[in-house]
């Protein structure tokens, strides 16, 4: 399908950690760790764009997609970031009304928008690849301290994974990569990975595998 002379297209979706909010300005993101890495296993040029926002939650994904914001149709691979900033919007809400059904309700809505973005980013691709990778990174705990947060961030995790079935998706699971090592992974703000948190990012979406 490729040749040596033709870049692979590589699209990357999603939220501030697609963004790269938290490493010092300049340094490579998981983006630019996984397009390096995608090159050097295929031998190929790989051409990244990029479309994300800081605080982009499922919703917001979702609309861009929905609306023809996303140019993507001659690119192969995709990755997104994103339901964090659904988990720390119902995670705020609750801290106020300390009522979990508003937690289920985003749970709920996360699992609905995924579901509808797997399916038609997997649509979209199918119509111009017999192979394609879309890869759907998971959360991580950036407050650990929390006694609620580990059950509800595990909760989003599997409604990700219930809901982001279809050809060509993979789950880049990082929560266990993360767990008991966020001082190490992430940046001063305590919620944004540092530059070895991308790099750790990358290398659990190289475990996910190539298929072109």
């Amino acid at each position: 399908m490729f040749d040596s002379h033709t870049p692979v297209r590589y699209t990357a979706i999603g939220d501030s950690i697609t963004l790269g909010t938290g490493t010092v300005l300049f340094t490579p993101t998981f983006v630019d760790f996984y397009s390096n890495s995608l090159h050097s296993n295929l031998q190929i040029p790989v051409k990244v764009q990029t479309f994300a926002e800081n605080g982009a939650t499922t919703a917001d994904v979702k609309r861009w997609l929905y609306c023809s914001q996303i140019p993507m149709r001659y690119s192969p691979v995709i990755t997104v970031t994103a339901g964090g900033n659904d988990l720390i919007d119902a995670a705020e809400a609750y801290g106020i009304t300390k009522d979990e059904a508003v937690l289920n309700e985003a749970l709920h809505e996360c699992c609905q928008n995924m579901s509808w973005i797997v399916t038609y980013l997997s649509k979209e691709l199918k119509q111009n690849y017999a192979n394609a990778m879309i890869r759907i990174v998971n959360l991580y705990n950036p407050i650990p301290d929390l006694p609620f947060s580990d059950f509800w961030v595990k909760a989003f995790n599997r409604h990700i994974e219930t809901c982001s079935t279809g050809e060509f998706v993979e789950i880049a699971n990082v929560f266990p990569v993360f767990k008991g090592r966020e001082k190490q992974f992430l940046a001063s703000d305590g919620i944004h990975p540092n530059t070895q948190g991308h790099k750790e990012i990358s290398n659990v979406l190289m475990k996910t595998g190539i298929n072109l």
